[in-house]
Parts: C-alpha cells; structure tokens; sequence
C-alpha cells in the first residue's frame, strides 16, 4: 500500500510525476488566477522537470516556440482558464494531461481541512502561505486559519521591520506577493492605517502618530488625546499596536529610527499641549513632546517653591516620579534625552538633606555623632559634591533650584559641625578611641603573607572611600573591598597624617616641631623624621619588606608594575590627586568620579600583577567651604604659637574665646581649632579645607581589598551585529558562560571584568566609534547595550565600508571578541 504524501510538495509531485515519466508526455496548466506560478517554479527547481512558465510571453508567441522545439516531457503553464485559451488552443488535444484544479482543491485533496465559510477570507494568502509550507509536513496545517497564515507570512518582527527600517520595504514586500498580506495585518490585526492608501514614508509617519495616541490614551483612559481618528479602540489590535511600539523602543537596531520618528510624528499631533493640560501625570513614554512638557513642568513646580525645607521636601517626594520618567526611553535610551537626569540627581540630594535635617539635634554624646557619621552620615558629603560639581547642559531654571540646596546642605553642615565642635570640647576621648589608618592597616597585615600593595591615597575623605570600594565591587560575584572607619591625627595634615597611616601602634610615634618651627617632626623609635616621603618609604622597606614604590600613573602605564613573586610581596603606592585638584578649585567643580576610576583601575592592574591584598589608607579627610565674613575668627589665639594655618594654630598655652583646644596627636602640644567649619583669617585662599577638628577631616577610610588566589575574569560574548546603521551605534555585550558557571551561575573565582568597544577601519587602523567610558561585565550577568559616538566625521570610511567592532579589556587591552560589519549609512548625511 501507498503512503500518503507527507508534504504538499510531495503531493504534487505524485500527481505530475505519472504524466511527466511517459515517453515526451507534456501537461498543460491552466491557472486563471496565477497561483500555481511559484510554486511550480520551485517543484521544477527540486524535481528538475521542464517548464514552461513566462507570464509576459503572448500566447502566439507561446505556440510558435512549441512547433519549434522538439516534443520531450515538461509542463506548459497558461494564464488562462481551459475555456480561455485562443492560440494555443490547436495544441489542447495533444496534451498528455489538463491541470484545471485550484489551488483551494488541491489543498483539499492533500488533506487540509478549509471550511466552506472561510474560503472568501483564506483564498488571497493560499498561494504564498503554500509556497512557504511546501515541504511542511501535514501534520502543521492543522491549524490553518486566516489568522495562523497571516502571522506566519508576515509575523510580527517583519511588521517592525516594516515600519522602522529603511525605505523601499513596500516595493519589497510587492516583489515577493506579500504587500496585501501585511496591508492586511496592519490594519486587522495591528488597527494601523491601510499602506495601499499611502506613500510609504507617509503611512510610517502616521502609523507612528496614531501609535502614540493610543499609548496616550491608554495610559489615560479618563483624559485622552483629543486625535480621536489616531486612537486604536480597546481591544487585541490595540494590545498588538502597543506590543509594536515597545517592541521598537527596545531593539537595538531600530532605537535611532524610532527616535526620529517620533520627533516627525509630534510634529503631527498635539501630544504636548495634551500633557500641558493633564492635572495627572500620564503613564505613557513614547511621545518626546509629552515628556518634554511633563518635564518643564515638574521645573516650574519645583522652581516656584522660595522656602529651602519646603523645596528639599517636594524634591524628596516627587523624586519616584522622576525615576519613572528618566527610566524611559527619552530619558536614558535616546540620543537626544530629556533632563529628568537632572531631577533625580537633585532629588537625591533633596532626599539627604530631608533625612540628616536636624539630625545633630538628637546628639549628646560625642560617639554619637561619630556612629551617625561612620554609618551614613558621609552619604551628606556625596549630596555636596553632586551641588557644586558643574553641570554643562543644567537647565537655567534648575540652577536656581540647586543654588536654594546648596544653601540648605551649607546651613546643615555649619548645623552638624557646630553641634559635633560642641560634643567635642566636652568629650575629645571618642575620637582618640579610634584606631588609626596605620593600626587598621596594621590587623589587615597581621598573621597574613598574601602579596599586598599598600596603596597611600592623599586626602581621601570617607565617603570616596566608600565611593572607591563600591566600583571595586561593581559586578563581582561577591564583596571584595571593605571599609573599616580610622581617625586622623590632630591636626589633620599630611605631615602629621601620613606618619600615622603607616602599618604600626600610635603610641610608637612622636610628634614635634622643627626648631625653626616651620614643620612637624614625626619619629617612631629611632628612625628619622617620617613627615618626610623618603624617610616614609624608607621605613617600609626597612620594617614591612616594601620592595618598591609607585605612583597611581606609574601603575596605569603599568611599564613599572612587577609581578607579585617572592621578592616582591609588598609594594607601595602613593597618590595625591584628591588634594592637589582639591587645592587648585578642579576637584569641587569637576567632582571626584574620575579620579575614582582611575583608582579603581590601578587596582584591578594591581590584581592582575599578582597582589590579592591591597591596603588603601589615608592622611585626612577634607570639605569645600566658602566662609561668609562671620565665618572667620579675627582673633587669633594667644599664647606660645608654634605653627599656624586656616584651620589650625599650634603651641603651647594657648587660649581663645570660641575656638577648641584639642591635644596633638603624640606629643604635648596644643591645638586651636575653629569651631564647625569657621576659620581663622590667616594666608592661604580659602575653599578646600584640612586640618581642623571636623567629622569630614577626622573620620578617614581605610579601605581593605581581597580578592581569590585563583581568580580568572569573566569571559565577554559580543552579540552579533551585521550592520552600522546610525551615528550612534548600539552594540551589545554579555559575559561569556564556561565550566561551573555555566551549571551553578557566577563563581566566587570569577571577576568582573571592565572592556571598551570600539569599531575601527581595518584599513586605517582609525577608531571610527567609540565608547568613551568603560563597561564592566559581571559574571553571571545580563546583556548590556553600549552606545558609541562618532570619533571624526571628516575622516569617516564611505558607505558600505567594511568596519571591525572590537571588545578590549580595559586594563591590558587584551582582545576579547571581534566582528567585521558592514557600514549602512552615510556619515554626511548627519552632519550637513
């Protein structure tokens, strides 16, 4: 017996093949509605048989080739029906076999189920639906529908494809017998606009217009759109449409279309105005209008508000609102983005301020001002350096709105200074309870042999410290970097300071003046003045076996950097960058972040040469102050003065009406200090202070580092990319999964790794795009999108261009993954 064909493919085979195997036996093929066509083309091409089959030949012409040619078996395909034929119609009678079946009872005959009441719908997606299944097996027409066929012919991701790619997909779409399929999705399926009405770049405006309105109204049921013609009614065409529009926000090649074509579409319709007028906040994100009137509106309710407390606590209360809106596409995603960035950032500070508002009011105990400190409190020093770091595209009217928070941090501060000089003067044992830099350094060390740099970092107040162990820990699979809480001598200098972070008891140093006065003298035993660098390095490498010593840039070059070995299990670096750009104003107006980074980087290089430990100590903590003229103490102390600066004046018998009189640390002398953030009028410019008695200048950070003994860095997968399509290009990025990572999710052993993407011209050698600011990769991650910039339009490759997307390591420029693309854009076109 016979087995059934498995495909329809099969099926027609099994009715041709008896006619074409007879000596010269030929069919000829009527097909009135041409959709038999293709797929005879297609059975020719698998079963390599003769056809005939030229829509733009006459039938004349047809019959005179037939005379012509030599009788062999093969199929003359007719446009016509078997009634219709005119001149070939003398050859009929010689014909082995007429085909005259649609393709509507052919599909019935091989066994598909089509009921009666559903042809009229079905007939128009037949001929290319069979086309696509022709060797499907049987079994997956089951469930053939007018629904089924539609999304299988033009599924959703051609829809997108449609609509957010570039020009020419109509013609596309017509030359391959699909552009009345995708009419007929976008419109019942979709509720989109008829594309046979409309030019195409036309009908992608409007469907993007109308996709807005709807998202409008949806979001706002009770107040929408007045485009009442744009809106989608409820129902599953609209839950399409909305899954499109979200659709094309999130991938990553049509995001640059996306943000065009909203731009043209706002344009279109009164999205804005709409918001302007809403008394709620609308849900909806993808019109750029309604964000930027929302936008403009949340300033002028904030920038209204004259009161400092009442302003700090709208800030503070609308600032979920504001994480909401920069969550969205055109606060993070776009090129262009709206300024909600700077509403959380200034709500984030607002949030501080409401929290430490007359939180010094609760203190009676010095310890108590130090655990608020030590705990959280710091989290007050990073809201100031976020209000006075300058900001280049800070919209005007937010500026007034930091300048009322800044005033607002100043009065808390001046508030928690004064209160803590206060506890001070009654209780100054606390502070002296406190280990020092070099006692923490000194337990980290102990009964430990782990190659160990030990990293001197000048004028790192607690919360850098903080800050510096939060990016070493960025992406690892578990803490690496702790922050233990020491204090500074008094006064807080590094003369004094640097001394005390080395690895040793505080009682074993001494402190003093130079006969002349000019400069302190630290010892310990009977070594030389330690206040000095080189007596400083030279009793490391005396008592702890320091091998040698670097600064920060010396380990970035990474030219000095050893390997960790038996000969160099202790190193020492040193970097002032905190207090050099701290004392020339840079520091306050460009904030501490890249400074941080390149820390953070010289001890990822640190790791990979080999040191598992590193010891991160400080001299002093520091604040930015500008004193207003009440601010300055006009007496001086009385009394034997040894030494003097802004914040401090030294000797012995000294009294002053207001002032603190402290002990210096390791010897008998006598400190005057200001109280809270008060100065003396002294030489010296005032703006970046140290050596006073304030929490920021006396709490310091002692930042300890481990990482595993066999550690290896997460691999990196670059996500194919094919081609550049914009002057922004997106490219994603994802850890790579190897051995138990791959079963058990990310290991302890594995570390993050921070890479930079780039994409060259092969031919130059030139960075095309590139991406400024390292990625870290953690393991066990998710796929992150970097977006690059345009390095130099004038020298950018042609159109078409071959490019190489690179992934780099960032610290050793070790290659990681690469991919040759295809540049699909003209670099002039965005800069004409």
């Amino acid at each position: 017996m016979t087995e059934p064909p498995t495909s329809f493919h099969a099926w027609l085979t099994s009715r041709i093949r008896p006619t074409l195997q007879k000596d010269n036996g030929w069919i000829l093929w009527c097909d009135p509605q041409r959709e038999w066509l293709d797929l005879l083309k297609k059975a020719a091409d698998a079963e390599r048989f003769d056809l005939w089959a030229d829509p733009e030949e006459h039938e004349l012409a047809l019959r005179n080739r037939f005379v012509q040619e030599p009788r062999k078996s093969r199929i003359v395909w007719l446009p016509v029906s078997h009634d219709d034929i005119t001149w070939f119609k003398v050859f009929e009678p010689e014909a082995d076999f007429i085909w005259e079946t649609s393709l509507l009872s052919a599909l019935r005959d091989f066994g598909v189920q089509i009921p009666g009441d559903r042809e009229e719908e079905l007939a128009p997606l037949l001929a290319t639906y069979v086309y696509e299944r022709f060797d499907s097996p049987k079994a997956d027409w089951k469930d053939f529908t007018a629904g089924a066929a539609k999304g299988e012919l033009i599924n959703d991701r051609r829809m997108l494809e449609v609509l957010a790619g570039s020009s020419g997909a109509f013609e596309a779409l017509r030359s391959e017998g699909k552009f009345e399929i995708f009419a007929r999705r976008a419109m019942e399926d979709f509720g989109l606009p008829d594309p046979a009405l409309l030019d195409e770049d036309i009908w992608k405006r409007e469907v993007t217009a109308v996709l807005l309105c709807t998202e409008a109204a949806a979001a706002n049921p009770d107040s929408p759109p007045p485009e009442a013609e744009r809106i989608i009614p409820p129902g599953l065409a609209r839950d399409h449409a909305l899954e499109l529009l979200q659709q094309w926000q999130q991938n990553i090649v049509y995001i640059p279309s996306f943000e065009y074509a909203v731009k043209k579409a706002d344009a279109m319709i009164s999205l804005g105005s709409w918001a302007r007028d809403l008394t709620v906040i609308p849900r909806s994100k993808g019109s750029r209008a309604v964000e930027s009137e929302l936008f403009r509106k949340a300033v002028d309710r904030v920038q209204g508000i004259d009161d400092i407390d009442t302003l700090a606590e709208a800030l503070e209360r609308d600032l979920p609102l504001f994480w909401e809106r920069k969550s969205g596409f055109w606060g993070q995603t776009a090129t262009d983005t709206v300024g909600w960035r700077h509403l959380v950032n200034l709500g984030g500070v607002a949030r501080r301020l409401v929290a430490q508002n007359g939180v010094e009011q609760g203190w009676t105990r010095t310890e108590e001002a130090l655990e608020w400190y030590r705990s959280d409190g710091w989290s007050l020093d990073v809201a100031g350096e976020t209000l006075f770091e300058e900001v280049p595209d800070l919209p005007e009217d937010l500026q007034d709105v930091r300048d009322k928070l800044r005033r607002k941090y100043l009065r808390s501060v001046d508030a928690i200074g004064r209160a803590f000089s206060d506890l001070l003067e009654q209780d100054s044992q606390v502070i002296m309870e406190l280990p020092t830099a070099g006692e923490r350094a000194l337990a980290f060390l102990t009964g430990n042999d782990a190659p160990t740099a030990f990293v001197f970092l000048d004028a790192l107040r607690l919360d850098l410290g903080h800050r510096l162990a939060d990016l070493i820990n960025e992406g690892e699979p578990e803490v690496r970097a702790t922050v233990e809480v020491a204090r500074a001598p008094i006064p807080s200098i590094t003369a004094l300071g640097k001394p005390y972070a080395l690895p040793t008891e505080a009682d074993s140093l001494t402190v003093g003046l130079s006969p002349n006065r000019k400069t302190f003298e630290v010892t310990c035993g009977g070594s030389g003045n330690l206040a000095v660098a080189e007596t400083w390095r030279a009793w490391l490498k005396e008592h702890v076996g320091a091998s040698t010593t670097l600064s920060i840039e010396e380990i970035l070059d990474g030219k000095k950097v050893k390997k960790a070995s038996s000969s160099s299990r202790f190193i020492v670096v040193e970097g002032s960058e905190f207090d050099t750009t701290g004392h020339d104003g840079s520091l306050r107006l460009e904030g501490a972040d890249d400074h941080l980074e390149r820390y953070t980087s010289a001890m990822r290089k640190l790791r990979d040469a080999g040191y598992r430990r590193v010891i991160v100590v400080t001299d002093h903590g520091f604040f930015h102050w500008q004193p207003d003229p009440d601010e300055i103490e006009e007496e001086k102390p009385t009394g034997d003065i040894s030494w003097a600066s802004r914040r401090v004046i030294v000797g012995r018998n000294l009294t002053h009406k207001t002032a603190l009189s402290l002990p210096v640390s390791g010897s008998d002398l006598v400190a005057i200090v200001p109280r809270s953030v008060n100065a003396f009028r002294t030489y010296g410019g005032l703006g970046f202070f140290h050596g006073g008695a304030t929490l920021q200048e006396l709490v310091i950070p002692v930042v300890c580092v481990q990482w595993p003994a066999k550690a290896k860095k997460v691999n990196v997968v670059l996500k194919p990319v094919g081609q550049i399509t914009s002057e922004m290009p997106r490219i994603q990025i994802e850890p790579g999964v190897a051995g138990q990572q791959r079963l058990f999710g990310a290991d302890a052993q594995f570390l993050a790794r921070k890479v930079y993407v780039k994409i060259k011209n092969p031919q130059t050698g030139r960075v095309v795009f590139r991406h400024d600011n390292g990625v870290t990769v953690e393991p066990g991650g998710s796929v992150q999108t970097v977006t690059l910039t345009l390095v130099d339009a004038a020298s950018a490759p042609e159109f078409g261009s071959q490019l190489l997307v690179l992934v780099q390591d960032a610290d050793d420029e070790e290659q990681l993954a690469e991919e040759y693309v295809t540049l699909k854009v003209e670099i002039d076109d965005f800069w004409s």
